[in-house]
């Protein structure tokens, strides 16, 4: 089936606020990660960072800016200090390695793993690794740098083949690590008119306009998901599934995805992207299936 020409300005619409910061950075020189340890490879979802900094990133010669120098990154990517990968590790005390990045399709999660491999991260001691990724499939660079032509089942036959990939190259280095793959966050409303709240600056008065097109989206997202851990031989996490009644037009202190412009949701660090509490609400689902 393929998809209508209104994805473009559509996704584009939905992901205006999101970060395409792409870099892989420099690798850090090679060390071995504790035993038992856990790595997540992730997009914005993951990632999460400040979207002031992240943007700041992105301009040649910013690593050097305090700003940026003493935010969290790994690989050239900055990642949120209260994001979902963090909170796993402060929930449960295990070593978590961050390799999520802002922007990641899964034509990038080839890099990231072996950025992994090569500092040390991701060794023959790992315990379980996390691959969070897939929205960014439908993102327009995605998909002339994947050549999936806005066809659902090239982008979904794409998608399992690269995430089958990796997990090749994951067992090739830690046979033994558990691989778990976690859904996305809900954004848009789905059990009625398929809202999509952009405006939530009114105390419990969200504002949005019905965006089917997204819910499509979200849809294909987790089937795309949901095969490609059927075929790895991963584990699923349905987080859109359990989050629908905290989207982005629910009422502000169950809202776990921000609006695009919101003075409502509390403690979020970039537009559209989890809040604190969205993404303790993912660190939680991922502990339980360590």
């Amino acid at each position: 089936m393929r998809l209508r020409n209104t994805i473009t300005s559509g996704i584009t619409a939905v992901l205006t606020a999101a970060s395409v910061a792409l870099g892989l950075g420099a690798v850090a020189p090679a060390h071995a990660a504790p035993a038992g340890n856990v790595v997540v490879f992730g997009d914005s979802y993951a990632a999460n960072p400040d979207k002031w900094k992240n943007y700041l990133n992105r301009v040649p010669g910013s690593s050097t800016n305090p700003a940026i120098a003493t935010y969290p990154s790994t690989g050239g990517c900055l990642q949120g200090p209260d994001n979902w990968p963090r909170q796993l590790q402060a929930r449960t005390g295990i070593p978590v390695a961050d390799w999520s990045c802002s922007g990641n399709n899964s034509g990038h999660l080839a890099g990231r793993i072996n950025g992994a491999i090569a500092s040390g991260d991701l060794h023959p001691g790992t315990r379980a690794v996390v691959i969070s990724i897939g929205f960014n499939d439908y993102w327009p660079g995605a998909v002339l740098e994947l050549n999936t032509t806005y066809n659902q089942r090239v982008i979904q036959d794409t998608y399992v083949a690269k995430v089958r990939e990796a997990a090749a190259r994951i067992r090739s280095v830690a046979p033994n690590a558990k691989i778990i793959m976690p859904g996305m966050l809900t954004i848009a409303e789905p059990y009625g008119a398929n809202m999509l709240c952009f405006v939530n600056v009114v105390p419990n008065l969200p504002a949005g306009v019905p965006f089917p097109l997204l819910q499509q989206v979200e849809t294909y997202t987790a089937d795309n998901q949901r095969r490609a851990a059927r075929e790895i031989g991963a584990q699923f996490i349905d987080i859109r599934q359990a989050s629908r009644y905290h989207n982005t037009c629910v009422k502000d202190a169950d809202r776990w995805v921000s609006g695009y412009i919101d003075t409502t949701t509390a403690n979020y660090t970039m537009s559209l992207h989890p809040s604190r509490a969205g993404s303790a609400f993912v660190a939680g689902e991922v502990a339980r299936a360590l």
